[in-house]
């Protein structure tokens, strides 16, 4: 997996739906959260941001137990 560095700056986007404020990080694929405020999913954004990157670089090199495809 090709991370970015720890101190790498990312755009996000903040979207409204459902009475709520959902943060995209468009640089890291499917690394999304939510808040009840544009503050606080742009808050939330850093968490995800770093667990992303933690989980990225922990699993780094090691092959998957199990591959599966389903549907939605």
């Amino acid at each position: 997996m090709n991370l970015p560095p720890a101190n790498a700056r990312f755009r996000i986007a903040i979207h409204r739906a459902q009475g709520c404020y959902f943060a995209q990080v468009l640089d890291l694929p499917g690394c999304f959260c939510r808040g009840a405020s544009e503050v606080e999913a742009l808050e939330n954004a850093r968490s995800a941001i770093r667990a992303y990157l933690w989980l990225g670089r922990a699993l780094d090199g090691d092959p998957a137990t199990v591959q599966l495809e389903i549907s939605a």
